[in-house]
């Protein structure tokens, strides 16, 4: 679904993603890579993998889109203990095959204590945002009133639908005045539900497909 904010198209995807076809930039946050790996460390069983769908799902979007510069709004990883072994060599062998892609990570709230684990890979670091054009993109856990228009993650918002007997949660984009939130994008994430304002406008996301959602009492 096209948007346009801040006079610029920005496309929602189903994929849990923003597209800035213009840039050729992909946009995604809070992807909580080896989030199982941080679970097992805690004594908590959990088969490993999911990370492999995440980044399986940000290489079709790549390929599918052309995409020359990804900006992750945060939450890379879950946190210090994600980095196993299995995830480090997937994670090497995914930016091996795109090297000729720009990377920029906004560090998150999640990666307090893994700035210097995360060097090892092709990020450009970025402490807490980062400007482009007429946007400002941030992770969204520290509060920011700015003129840009603000692109932000970390909440993991989710709309409540009722339909007669139908109650649905489903992850979405809350769109603000002047500040996009976006999705979680990983796969074993959870979520907030979202209390919009009368001249909000989110948009939920089904299996593969966007829709506006009436949020009007």
């Amino acid at each position: 679904m096209k948007i346009q904010v801040a006079n610029e198209d920005i496309d929602l995807l189903p994929q849990k993603a923003f597209l800035w076809q213009r840039q050729k930039l992909l946009g995604l946050s809070d992807v909580h890579l080896g989030k199982a790996e941080s679970y097992q460390h805690a004594g908590v069983p959990m088969p490993s993998g999911a990370h492999r769908d995440d980044l399986n799902l940000i290489a079709d979007l790549i390929d599918r889109h052309g995409i020359e510069h990804v900006v992750i709004l945060g939450d890379w990883i879950h946190d210090k203990h994600s980095l196993s072994e299995l995830v480090v060599r997937d994670l090497n062998s995914f930016f091996a095959a795109y090297r000729n892609v720009q990377w920029s990570l906004i560090l998150g709230n999640h990666e307090r204590a893994s700035h210097e684990l995360l060097k090892r890979f092709p990020f450009q670091m970025v402490i807490e945002d980062m400007e482009i054009g007429p946007f400002l993109f941030t992770h969204g856990h520290k509060y920011k009133k700015v003129p840009q228009f603000q692109i932000q993650g970390h909440t993991h918002p989710l709309v409540r639908i009722h339909e007669g007997p139908l109650k649905l949660k489903l992850p979405c984009f809350h769109l603000e005045k002047n500040c996009l939130t976006i999705p979680a994008f990983g796969s074993l994430t959870g979520g907030y539900v979202i209390r919009p304002g009368k001249n909000d406008r989110v948009f939920a996301i089904g299996s593969d497909s966007i829709f506006e959602v009436d949020t009007r009492p």
